[in-house]
């Protein structure tokens, strides 16, 4: 016997939610300087004492564990530059999104990588309470972030958010094209239900004419009556809709 398994159909994502993803996993890419900075920061505390407190190992527990967060940040956006989520957070189609233009530029993505493993190793050091190989690659890590990877990271964001916007504005224009052609059919329609309209009121004053044998013409005439006034109503309506979908926000 044979079973049959349900399909479930998953609801479509709208444009504004579309938008909303994106914007949000710009934003995700974006900390990625704030994250370095954090890093560097951290790193830092860990490799020299305060010479006016001196630090406790919760403290210092606390440092790593704050600097171990910055990286698992920057290795999500790393990721997400190459079209992926670790978290599994981020919808795939934006993923994908987000990955097209790291491979459209391999400088930036190969950036937010060495970024990634540079912090890695910062991370690596500091847990293992190696002060030489923290020296090192904090070194290292300063050195990278001052050669242009803030402005990298910069580049990268404007891009998706111009790609973002030209999606936008020919979401728009489609829009409006397409209302324009649907108000074209209304407009048609219009003009037909006006000619039904004017075809009944004839049809009812041949039916009053004749008397009783115009009857059944009477009852006919009356019904195209009613679908004229539905076709104006309906029309009348769908023009509203369209109207309200293409007005500018805030007229």
């Amino acid at each position: 016997m044979t079973m049959t398994v349900p399909v479930l159909s998953l609801p479509e994502t709208t444009e504004s939610e579309l938008f909303a993803h994106r914007r949000s996993a710009i934003d995700l890419v974006a900390t990625t300087r704030a994250r370095a900075i954090r890093s560097a920061l951290f790193g830092a505390y860990l490799f020299r004492a305060n010479p006016l407190v001196t630090d406790t190992q919760a403290q210092r527990a606390e440092w790593r564990k704050i600097l171990r967060l910055q990286y698992v940040a920057l290795d999500r956006a790393r990721a997400l530059v190459n079209g992926h989520d670790p978290d599994g957070v981020v919808p795939p189609d934006v993923c994908a999104w987000i990955g097209s233009h790291g491979r459209a530029n391999p400088t930036h993505a190969a950036a937010f990588q060495q970024m990634a493993d540079l912090t890695d190793t910062v991370v690596q050091a500091a847990e293992a309470d190696d002060l030489q190989a923290l020296q090192a690659a904090l070194t290292d890590h300063f050195t990278f972030g001052r050669s242009g990877f803030f402005e990298t990271v910069t580049e990268f964001c404007d891009g998706l958010w111009a790609d973002l916007d030209a999606q936008r504005h020919a979401d728009v224009a489609q829009a409006l094209a397409t209302g324009e052609a649907i108000s074209k059919t209304l407009t048609r329609l219009e003009h037909i239900g006006k000619h039904v309209r004017l075809v009944s009121i004839n049809a009812s004053v041949e039916a009053s004419r004749v008397g009783d044998a115009g009857r059944g013409l009477g009852v006919i005439a009356i019904e195209f009556k009613t679908l004229a006034e539905e076709i104006q109503r309906l029309a009348t309506t769908a023009r509203n809709d369209i109207s309200a979908m293409t007005k500018p926000h805030g007229q």
